[in-house]
């Protein structure tokens, strides 16, 4: 399994990261992106719970900003995850 696509996702993140105005949205996706980098290191799979939480707080953030740089570069992260999410099996687990 690649996980380019979570470098890629966190490449996005630090992108919204460094375009938003916003402390507390800096501060927030500064930790998402410690949390996206912290599974993409794993040596075990990723974990499936950890990045589609990544992935909602990733969205609330998007929804809550009007800078298009940012809310572009969110999509894209999670666009990445849900990919990434996409090449594993599922182990009778549904994946959405």
């Amino acid at each position: 399994m690649s996980r380019d696509l979570l470098v890629r996702a966190i490449d996005a993140v630090e992108t919204a990261r460094d375009a938003t105005t916003s402390s507390d949205k800096r501060d927030r996706l500064e930790q998402l992106g410690s949390q996206l980098q912290a599974q993409a290191d794993r040596d075990a799979t990723p974990a499936l719970g950890a990045l589609d939480r990544i992935q909602t707080k990733l969205r609330e953030i998007e929804d809550d900003t009007d800078e298009e740089t940012v809310t572009d570069a969110l999509a894209e992260a999670r666009e990445h995850i849900l990919s990434f999410l996409g090449t594993l099996d599922d182990r009778g687990m549904k994946q959405h």
